[in-house]
């Protein structure tokens, strides 16, 4: 089931809820733990709650066109903000709670920002304190609070709604009219890009874009009405926000997690059947799962290799479109019975596939997680192609590849190996900022991604590195770091790693390591106990490194081994702006901050690899 419309009037993301509200009535529409219980939100609730959010809006001055502000975290009311700002016409604008003052003061001033939402109190200070300084937000609309009275031009989320509802009984007919004076070309959302290399841009994006991409996108699917997700990435990074939209258009139920602390009890709580998540999430799950096998007894951690042994085999045999002979097809079903079941209870035990993106994901994970029955299903997109543009399916899908283009959008690789997209789904450029649109998107329509590609006969596109990332040693030699990056935290005691070498003489690496690892570590070669960062330099620990980048040197070339590298006392956070809201690496923070550490990997010549 791929939605009972394809048509909705009018075409716009309000358009989709509104005729879907009226299909569905008392059906579930969503679900959000309140009072330790999860509360189900029906379509006829949200549409009650949609009227008040629009004539909310209106209520205080906002009119078509106008910025609006959402700072929080995943949770209903940023869906609901979200929902009634593009109906009312607005323009929403995504906030990282985790983002720097100085991010965040720079969108705020950057968009215009009059009027905003926040989660709770502590973003509420953190808006209080820029609107001191810049005068805005002017209002401000708070969805948790535990104040008593607030300061002026302040409300909360049920003042608000309420303000909402007495306009909305005055006039009933203004809702409507207000919504379907939204038009596809409309702008509906700024989405900020995470600013990896510099002050984020804003990617201009219409309703266009987003109903489109929702409509084509979820064509690459079968989803049954029984289906269910859990959304626990930020809403303000795009590719969360349209898993929203599309559950809207499919008439499935989602539902929001309580934190990414609690996503492992909330998968199990709630049974997700299809998820999308990042690749983050699944390296701490494989990283646990090799943590106990190295704590457990040495026949349990033969029974497992043998089973994901017959899980490959048995994917393998599946892949080419073959039955699972008598043999494997007995061994497989053993193989779960012993092993594969107890991780497919980490996700709740119904799952049918897992979608990924938002950064690229390694190979050893996605043949780990098909063998042992988790079919991961990865794909590619940018704020700029209002997140999905390329996806595997689960009838048609190559490991190590983003899958192919979903309809409405058209690929091709330059001449320097970037991919270019052209489609539906392609932003607008760049909010106040025409030469970064200039050169992002050139004279045929072509979007430049910044992304290193190739593209087979068969349309599966397989993302090498980031054009802006390649390295350029001394020799003249070009490195691809992702790739390497990936091998090197396949060895479970890394948690991050960062390659260095451009315009240098050889490559070298900057080390972290996961905090659970190194105690697990510490406890079984009975070292001592300090905290794991007095134990990064520690011999044994640097030996076990060291021997990973060894075996990793020798499926290299030459020009891609890492002869130096120093581990770091502590991993990188979003909290000292050395990951993005999404946890990919910013590379010109880290070596801006490294910079000693780096200097000194370079500072003698390095013994032979």
């Amino acid at each position: 089931m791929n939605g009972q419309a394809d048509r909705y009037d009018p075409p716009t993301v309000t358009g989709i809820f509104l005729q879907q509200a009226r299909r569905y009535g008392e059906r579930t529409l969503k679900l959000s733990k309140r009072n330790g219980c999860w509360t189900p939100t029906t379509w006829r609730e949200a549409l009650a709650g949609l009227r008040a959010g629009v004539m909310g809006l209106v209520a205080l001055g906002a009119a078509k066109g106008d910025p609006v502000g959402i700072m929080s975290r995943t949770r209903a009311e940023w869906a609901d903000a979200d929902l009634a700002i593009l109906s009312a016409g607005g323009v929403t604008i995504g906030l990282y709670p985790t983002a720097s003052l100085k991010e965040t003061t720079h969108i705020i001033r950057h968009s215009g920002l009059r009027r905003c939402f926040a989660e709770d109190d502590a973003i509420l200070e953190t808006l209080l304190s820029i609107r001191e300084t810049l005068g805005q937000p002017e209002t401000l609309v708070v969805f948790a609070t535990r104040r008593t009275s607030l300061p002026p031009g302040v409300l909360t989320w049920e003042d608000f709604k309420a303000e909402g509802r007495i306009l909305d009984e005055r006039a009933p007919e203004r809702f409507e009219a207000i919504c379907r004076a939204v038009k596809p070309e409309d702008l509906a959302t700024i989405a900020y890009t995470s600013g990896t290399t510099g002050p984020p841009k804003g990617a201009m994006i219409t309703h266009a874009n987003l109903y489109h991409t929702v409509l084509n996108a979820t064509r690459m699917h079968r989803y049954e009405e029984s289906d269910f997700g859990l959304a626990f990435l930020p809403l303000t990074h795009m590719l969360q926000r349209m898993t929203v939209y599309a559950a809207m258009h499919l008439g499935i139920v989602g539902a929001y997690a309580e934190s990414i602390d609690r996503l492992v009890d909330n998968f199990r709580e709630l049974k997700p059947t299809v998820q999308v998540s990042v690749p983050q999430i699944f390296e701490r799950i494989y990283n646990r799962i090799q943590q106990m096998l190295a704590g457990g007894s040495p026949l349990k951690a033969r029974i497992f290799r043998w089973a994901v042994d017959v899980g490959r085999r048995a994917a393998r045999v599946r892949r080419e479109g073959r039955r699972l002979p008598p043999g494997l097809a007995l061994a497989h079903a053993l193989a779960h019975r012993l092993v594969f079941r107890k991780i497919h209870a980490v996700f709740g035990g119904r799952v049918k596939y897992l979608l990924c993106g938002g950064a690229p994901m390694s190979l050893y994970l996605l043949e780990f997680f098909e063998a042992v029955g988790l079919l991961i299903l990865e794909g590619y997109g940018l704020t700029e192609t209002v997140a999905p543009v390329a996806v595997n399916r689960a009838e048609r899908y190559k490991l190590g590849t983003v899958g192919q283009l979903i309809p409405g959008m058209a690929a091709k690789i330059g001449d320097d190996g970037e991919l270019l997209l052209k489609g539906k789904g392609l932003f607008q450029g760049y909010y106040r900022d025409p030469e970064a649109t200039a050169a992002a998107i050139d004279g045929e329509g072509w979007f430049h991604t910044g992304d290193l590609a190739t593209l087979d006969a068969e349309g599966f596109i397989t993302i090498t590195d980031r054009k802006k990332d390649l390295i350029v040693t001394a020799g003249g030699k070009n490195v691809a770091p992702q790739n390497i990056e990936d091998l090197l935290r396949a060895l479970p005691l890394i948690s991050q790693a960062v390659v260095l070498g451009d315009r240098r003489k050889y490559l070298a690496a900057l080390v972290t390591l996961h905090d659970d690892e190194v105690r697990a570590l510490a406890g079984r070669d009975n070292l001592s106990s300090p905290p794991p960062a007095l134990l990064t330099d520690h011999p044994r620990l640097r030996q076990r490194v060291a021997d990973h980048i060894a075996a990793v040197n020798a499926g290299l070339a030459p020009h891609e081994r890492i002869r130096r590298f120093r581990i770091l006392p502590r991993d990188f956070t979003e909290a000292d702006g050395e990951l993005t809201p999404t946890l990919k690496i910013r590379r010109r923070e880290i070596s801006r901050r490294y910079e000693d550490v780096i200097e000194a990997l370079y500072a003698d010549p390095p013994a032979a690899p």
